[in-house]
Formats: structure tokens, C-alpha cells, sequence
């Protein structure tokens, strides 16, 4: 038995391609689509990655953006920001201008989107009601908002506009949504964090205020060292988390004076061996206050428990030399010292500066150390230092 095949007629073969075609633009058209949303997966996934153990709100809303502009082609985008009920363009990127609009009504479309607790598009934005003369006036052509923490305490919301091709689809949302939902949670936890920063530091600043409040003599004094220490810290190319351990540490240095008698602190007339051996135990006394509370272990303590350290060893409690004293120890020696030589005190009156300043120059690499001392020379005399 045979089968005979019948020949396939010209317009079957026409036909037949025709759908090979159609199929092959299909398969390019799914294919393409495919790498686009991998592409955007990638994206999201790597938003996720930056912002696992982000503390800081800048960055958070850098990485957003930055975001934003990889997957969106658009000629600007922003992240508004609620705090004390006041608007805030906390960050935007706007490579061809056009970003005036959000100082003149961005808050009013960022509250828009909190009320309606989602995102919107409005590509046809001049034909607006209430926003249209005004996106007329600024060029704006369309626009996309998604709300950042409508329920939480960094509130605020993500927009972009003018998409550089097309308009905005429902695709765009999503994505936008997506990027928004990483971002808050991120952002509520640094917003939290930065209060509790500032609740902190406001705390510490309360606590060297009342030690100087001790005594007429000393008020301001630890506020003042703080200053100094800073000044010389940024001289030497400290930044970020060691300025801040400065910081904490200049403000904490004297706390131990909480322990010191106010008739010793307010005696007009030098002290006796034995008064002079109860000054010499604050930094032991602030050491002691401050051990318990882990944010301060470190060099912050080490500004507090050997800023009365020489390095020729003739300093207290411990009587170390050179380099046995930690570095915060000597950095602060120097400031304190300045203040000390410059500030009114019950027994003599303050010293003028370039006279202090004059005695740490003599005293460096004795007293106080020498590369820290003669730097700090040079910043407060404007000169060039190392």
C-alpha cells in the first residue's frame, strides 16, 4: 500500500511562510520581552542587595533613584519627603533641567498620592483640572507617584515625568511600586535610627552641659574641647564614624567631674596635694560612668579615661608614655589643653591664644604629642599643615 503526497500549491507555501514569519516575530517579540523583564528582576533584586543594612536616608533614596533611572527612561524623578508636617525634596535627579516644579506644587501631588494611599499615572498631565496650567507652565508633559510610608514616619512619595518614550503604563506602576515597597521599609528604619541618633546626641550634650554647669569656670569647657578636637580631627583627614567617635568623646571627657567636690572645682587658690589627687581620679570616674554603655566602648572611652596623659610619661592616672597612650587620649590632650591655657579659671585669668598656642609648640613631643600638637598649631594659625 502507498500514500501519495500531494504537492503543497504555491499559495499554501505563501501562506506557510507567512506563518513562519509571523511565528518568528512572535518568538523575537516573547524573547525580547523576556530579557526585559529579567532585566528589571535583576535590577530589583539588586536594589534589594544595596539596601539590606542601610541606615542612612540619603543613600536609601540615592539607590531609588538611581533605580528608577535604569529601569524607566525618563527626564527626571524625585523623592519628596514628610517630616513635621513640612514637604521636602529630599533628592532628585534631573539631567535635562525641569525640576523648579517640585519646589512650586511637588508637595501637592506627593500629598495626593498619601491620601490615595496608592500609586497614579497621568499621562495626558495639561489636560489636569488642577495641575494642568501649572504643567504647562513647567513643561511637563506626563507623570507617574507612587506613596512611601503612608501608615509609617518617613512618609513620603516617589514620582518620575516625562517619560522619554511613550507614555506611562501600567507595567511602569508596578515597577515603580516595587521600588517604592523595598525603599520604605528602608527608609522607616533609617528615619527611626536617626531619631534615635539625635535623641542620643541630644542626651550626651545635655550630660556635658550639666558637668560644666558644675562650676562657672568650666561652662562650655567640653562643648569648647569638642571644637577643638574636631578642628584638629578633620586637620589630620578623620571623616565619618571616627569624627563622630570624637565627637562623643570630647563632649564625655570631663564627665568624671560629676565626682569632683564643687569647693574643688570652685577653689580660688591652687590646690592641696590631697584636693589635687581627688582632680586626678575624673578621668578614672568618668570611665567608670561611661563602661557600662557599649556605644561608648573603644577610643570614645579612650578620649575620656587618658586625656590628662604626656607622653613623657608625667601625666595621670596612669603616668604613660609616647604611644602607650591611645591616640584619642592624646588627640584630646591637646584640645583640653588649649581650652584650659585660654579659658578663666579661679586662680588666673585665661591666656590670650597665640600665647597658648605658643606653649604647645614649645611643649610638643614633652607634653603633649608632637605631630598632633604642632597641627594644631597650624590650623589655629591658618597656616599649612601636614
Amino acid at each position: 500500500m502507498s500514500f501519495v503526497v500531494a504537492p503543497i500549491s504555491e499559495a499554501d507555501w505563501k501562506q506557510l511562510q507567512a506563518e513562519l514569519q509571523q511565528a518568528r516575530l512572535e518568538a523575537q517579540k516573547l524573547s525580547a520581552a523576556l530579557a526585559d523583564t529579567w532585566e528589571e528582576l535583576t535590577l530589583l533584586y539588586e536594589l534589594a542587595e544595596q539596601l539590606r543594612g542601610v541606615l542612612d536616608i540619603d543613600q536609601a533614596v540615592r539607590l531609588a533613584l538611581e533605580h528608577v533611572t535604569d529601569i524607566v527612561s525618563v527626564e527626571g524623578c524625585a523623592v519628596l519627603l514628610k517630616e513635621d508636617g513640612e514637604w521636602e525634596v529630599q533628592l532628585s535627579f534631573c539631567p535635562n533641567g525641569h525640576k523648579e516644579w517640585l519646589s512650586a506644587w511637588g508637595n501637592e501631588v506627593a500629598q495626593h498620592a498619601l491620601q490615595r494611599r496608592r500609586g497614579f499615572i497621568l499621562n495626558d498631565l495639561s489636560q489636569h483640572p488642577e495641575w494642568g496650567e501649572k504643567a504647562k507652565i513647567f513643561a511637563l508633559q506626563n507623570l507617574i507617584v507612587v506613596p512611601l510610608n503612608p501608615d509609617g514616619h518617613a512618609k513620603g512619595a516617589l514620582m518620575a515625568w516625562n517619560k522619554l518614550q511613550g507614555e506611562f503604563t501600567s507595567g511602569d506602576l508596578k515597577l515603580l511600586t516595587t521600588i517604592a515597597a523595598q525603599t520604605s521599609g528602608v527608609l522607616e528604619s533609617a528615619f527611626l535610627y536617626r531619631q534615635l541618633q539625635e535623641t542620643f546626641h541630644g542626651t550626651v550634650a545635655a550630660l556635658a552641659t550639666a558637668v560644666d554647669a558644675k562650676s562657672r569656670w568650666t561652662a562650655g569647657h567640653s562643648h569648647r574641647v569638642t571644637h577643638y578636637a574636631l578642628l584638629l580631627a578633620q586637620g589630620i583627614g578623620l571623616v565619618g564614624a571616627e569624627l563622630e567617635q570624637v565627637r562623643l568623646s570630647g563632649l564625655m571627657h570631663d564627665i568624671g567631674k560629676i565626682g569632683v567636690p564643687d569647693a574643688i572645682l570652685d577653689k580660688p587658690d591652687r590646690l592641696t596635694d590631697d584636693e589635687w589627687a581627688v582632680m586626678q581620679r575624673h578621668p578614672v570616674i568618668g570611665y567608670e560612668i561611661l563602661k557600662g554603655i557599649r556605644q561608648f566602648h573603644g577610643p570614645i572611652l579612650d578620649g575620656v579615661l587618658y586625656h590628662h596623659e604626656r607622653v613623657d610619661g608625667k601625666g595621670y592616672p596612669f603616668g604613660l608614655k609616647g604611644d602607650e597612650i591611645p591616640f584619642m587620649g592624646r588627640l584630646l590632650a591637646v584640645a583640653d589643653g588649649f581650652d584650659a591655657m585660654t579659658s578663666d579659671r579661679p586662680y588666673r585669668a585665661g591666656m590670650p591664644k597665640e600665647r597658648a598656642l605658643q606653649i604647645l609648640a614649645e611643649n610638643a613631643g614633652t607634653q603633649w604629642d608632637k605631630e598632633l600638637a604642632l597641627t594644631f598649631v597650624a590650623i589655629m594659625r591658618g597656616e599649612k599643615h601636614p
